[in-house]
């Protein structure tokens, strides 16, 4: 049995869950939209949770804001030690819009046919000033095809 003064655990463990839904728009309308692709939110030294913690513990001196993504074509599988894609192709793309609802924050990264080129993509993570703060595999594989705008749409969800 715990002391009186010991911490015990309970069922209140919190965590950041998340999913990204990617959508291919033609001339204004949607021709493909993809299922849920489950997130991993990094755990670095000076990444992802990490940054969450240190500025609970006043340390202002790294960003908490979600300002960037980037794509790429590795399809290896995130771990809590990323710190960057493992092949980004197009980087520093701009968020869209951000909105947070109860404990849900949804984050739009519209990307034009013009600024995302033809190619096969296999991940796709969001940053903090260049810092990386989730990333996701994309499966399968997103095929950017000419003409295509694309729309991600990156859930985070945080629960317990």
């Amino acid at each position: 049995m715990a002391a009186k003064n010991d911490i015990a655990l309970s069922e209140d463990r919190v965590a950041i869950v998340g999913s990204l839904v990617i959508t291919t728009l033609r001339d204004g309308k949607v021709v493909r939209k993809t299922a849920p692709m489950r997130n991993k939110v990094v755990s670095s030294d000076g990444y992802g949770r990490n940054l969450l913690l240190r500025q609970v513990a006043g340390d202002a001196l790294l960003p908490i804001v979600i300002d960037s993504a980037s794509i790429g074509d590795d399809n290896t599988a995130p771990a809590d030690a990323d710190t960057d894609l493992g092949n980004p192709l197009v980087t520093d793309i701009p968020i869209t819009n951000m909105s947070v609802s109860d404990n849900v924050l949804t984050i739009d990264v519209f990307v034009s046919d013009a600024n995302l080129p033809d190619d096969t993509y296999e991940e796709f993570g969001l940053f903090m000033a260049g810092l990386l703060f989730s990333h996701v595999l994309i499966s399968p594989s997103y095929t950017k095809a000419s003409r295509d705008d694309t729309l991600f749409t990156y859930t985070l969800t945080l629960t317990g």
